[in-house]
């Protein structure tokens, strides 16, 4: 929808391609553009001083990414990663800021995904983990499949990636089962419908 309004504005569209794997921006790099997802899905990640990866969100089509750094001009707080083949939509500030100032519209929405991305981070920090436990798992579950296909993830491992407990992913994935979204191949588990899968990611108040 975001991609839809804007799209009008633009005379020359940036399109970037990545392939899985290709990192997108650095965590500590300058924000110089704001993302639009067309295709694909980016997972959002963060290395500490001891080397562990830190899984933190996915984000799929009509997305905007590095989008608070973007508007708060500071560096990104973490790296952005292709989990599959992706294409990207880019606006450069001048381009933001012009099409901005002759659509209110879009200005409305960039507010609200603003505002739901800091309800969502606010729950969080609360410790209100019971409420985003699903949509935690559904996305740690997209990313380690796509990050990491060859390796076969337990309970165990999705629970840590997730913060939740082995009990509740066991039961979210077979709820997830039974609803089509994703299937048992043995110990491993394949993604039936990505893009269904990625909408239970959202938290509303």
């Amino acid at each position: 929808m975001l991609y839809d309004l804007i799209k009008p504005f633009i005379s020359n569209e940036h399109i970037h391609e990545f392939k899985r794997g290709d990192i997108i921006y650095h965590e500590g790099d300058t924000p110089n553009e704001l993302f639009i997802i067309k295709e694909g899905l980016v997972g959002l990640f963060h290395i500490n001083e001891a080397g562990k990866e830190t899984f933190l969100r996915v984000f799929g089509k009509e997305y905007i990414l590095g989008h608070r750094s973007f508007l708060a001009q500071e560096v990104y707080h973490a790296s952005a990663i292709a989990i599959s083949t992706v294409k990207m939509f880019s606006l450069s500030k001048a381009e933001f800021e012009e099409i901005c100032c002759h659509s209110k519209q879009i200005s409305r929405i960039l507010m609200q995904i603003l505002a739901r991305d800091l309800g969502q981070a606010e729950l969080r920090l609360a410790g209100f983990k019971d409420k985003s436990a699903h949509s935690r798992i559904v996305e740690a579950l997209i990313y380690l499949k796509y990050r990491y296909p060859e390796h076969t993830w337990t309970r165990k491992e999705i629970a840590e990636y997730s913060g939740s407990t082995y009990e509740t992913v066991t039961r979210v994935m077979t709820k997830l089962e039974n609803e089509g979204l994703i299937e048992k191949a043995g110990r491993d588990f394949n993604i039936l419908n990505e893009q269904s899968l990625l909408d239970q990611t959202i938290d509303f108040d």
